[in-house]
């Protein structure tokens, strides 16, 4: 929740477009219509009033409480229309608005154009990013009026303007916020963002032997946390990537034995009173028969690669176990490139099988402590980490290498025995990044002989502790 003066905020929902073929306002984005999804994001700042700027003839079944409905009547005036609405019917000093179109936008960026004094809007390389921005609301309003009156329908004139006026400030867009602004335009702009409900972009420090270090953008794939209710009783967490959860829940209950038949299921609804950055992870599946749900909460989903499972809430995801003492400063990129060839070297069963993952312990001379093989990475790293326990070995000043993917149940599992750099052969998930980024750990993926990319930790800071 930003600090300030009070604001109102808008969702403009009205627009069209005929390349689409489909009515932006109810796309499905993650399981929820998108403008509820948006809707949710600007809620979530605390606005005085929240508005919602439609054309009269759309249907809008599902409107949060507290939501005041504008009609951007007359047609034909774009999104000038949906803004004049809102700034005439608005009595605070300044107005957040957002459109539809963005659904990859996020709660801090809009934060952090309400931290700025006045209005203020994107502005990237393409020119004004039009479809989000904070306005000082009278003279805003003038200028619309002035605009509509001239026929300037353009919301890149409207900001030219704007800012030569002095009402609002461009906002620069790097690199690392770029992909906030994917537009929805076309059946080509959907199928993009679809396949992006699974994967987000971030800034990385990518490592080359020819090159050194390159700081770049890079996409990684989604996992979030999936609370599952059985009833309105809380009965299970899993790590997944969003999407189709409703057929993950019902093949959840139908595997652990609580339903035998789809007509065991009454309905699976989303559970509004979440945080509205985790809008649409919880799912509430209410069955038409009372079962036994004592023995599911204690034999939970469990697999070799479920994620975090059997904890009740999501509360209990983050905040389990503190962050490093200390922010954690990455190995040297030869240190790191040579890990590889000694956990291969070592993996026995693996090169008979081909089928396990490992695990390893290294010191800061780059020996090797200990390895684990498992069928399961979780049951791999376990393995290690319990080894070091029962000795009593400080892990606090080693390297842990994983031979799969890196998921946020492996970086979570390494902050607990306080492990302070992980690399892995593979890609990281976004929540995995996230992870180590607030714990002041290490991250490294697709480590190989001739380079890697560093996800947790700077490039400019590799003379770290190896």
């Amino acid at each position: 929740m930003p600090d300030g003066p009070a604001f109102d905020a808008a969702l403009l929902a009205g627009g069209q477009s005929r390349r689409l073929g489909r009515d932006k306002a109810f796309l499905d984005w993650r399981g929820l219509p998108l403008y509820v999804l948006q809707l949710r994001k600007l809620a979530s700042l605390a606005p005085d009033r929240l508005w919602l700027s439609t054309r009269s003839e759309q249907p809008f079944p599902e409107v949060l409480e507290g939501v005041t409905r504008l009609a951007d009547d007359p047609p034909g005036l774009g999104p000038l229309g949906g803004l004049r609405s809102i700034l005439a019917a608005s009595r605070a000093e300044r107005v957040l608005v957002l459109a539809v179109d963005l659904p990859r936008m996020e709660t801090a960026f809009l934060a952090s154009l309400l931290a700025e004094e006045g209005g203020a809007a994107p502005r990237s390389d393409r020119g004004w990013e039009p479809l989000v921005a904070v306005y000082p609301r009278e003279s805003m309003l003038a200028l619309v009026e002035e605009a509509i009156a001239a026929d300037h329908l353009r919301l890149q004139h409207l900001l030219d303007e704007a800012a030569a006026r002095g009402l609002v400030r461009p906002v620069p867009v790097g690199a690392e916020n770029a992909d906030l602004f994917a537009n929805l335009n076309t059946s080509e702009d959907l199928a993009a963002l679809e396949q992006g409900a699974h994967d987000e972009a971030l800034a990385l420090d990518r490592y080359r032997v020819e090159r050194g270090f390159v700081r770049t953008l890079d996409r990684v794939a989604s996992e979030e946390p999936l609370e599952l209710r059985v009833n309105g009783t809380s009965v299970a967490v899993t790590m997944r990537t969003p999407g189709h959860d409703e057929e993950l829940a019902a093949g959840f209950l139908l595997t652990e034995g609580l339903i035998s038949s789809s007509d065991d299921i009454a309905e699976i609804v989303r559970c509004p009173e979440v945080d509205p950055d985790r809008a649409g992870n919880v799912l509430d599946v209410r069955l038409r028969r009372e079962t036994d749900l004592a023995r599911l909460t204690r034999h939970v989903f469990t697999s070799s690669s479920c994620g975090v499972c059997g904890k009740a809430t999501l509360d209990a995801v983050f905040g389990q176990f503190p962050p490093l003492a200390s922010r954690a400063m990455p190995p040297s990129p030869d240190f790191l490139l040579g890990l590889p060839a000694k956990l291969r070297a070592v993996q026995e069963t693996f090169d008979r099988t081909g089928g396990l993952h490992a695990s390893a312990l290294f010191d800061a001379a780059g020996h090797l402590l200990h390895l684990r093989e498992d069928v399961g990475r979780h049951n791999a790293l376990d393995k290690v980490i319990g080894h070091a326990f029962l000795r009593g070995m400080p892990l606090d000043e080693t390297v842990l290498l994983v031979s799969g993917r890196i998921s946020f149940e492996l970086m979570q599992k390494a902050l607990a025995a306080r492990i302070p750099v992980v690399a892995g052969i593979s890609a990281p998930s976004s929540l995995a990044v996230k992870l180590a980024r607030e714990s002041g750990q290490v991250l490294v993926g697709f480590l190989r002989e001739r380079g890697f990319n560093l996800y947790a930790g700077t490039g400019e800071d590799v003379a770290g502790f190896c």
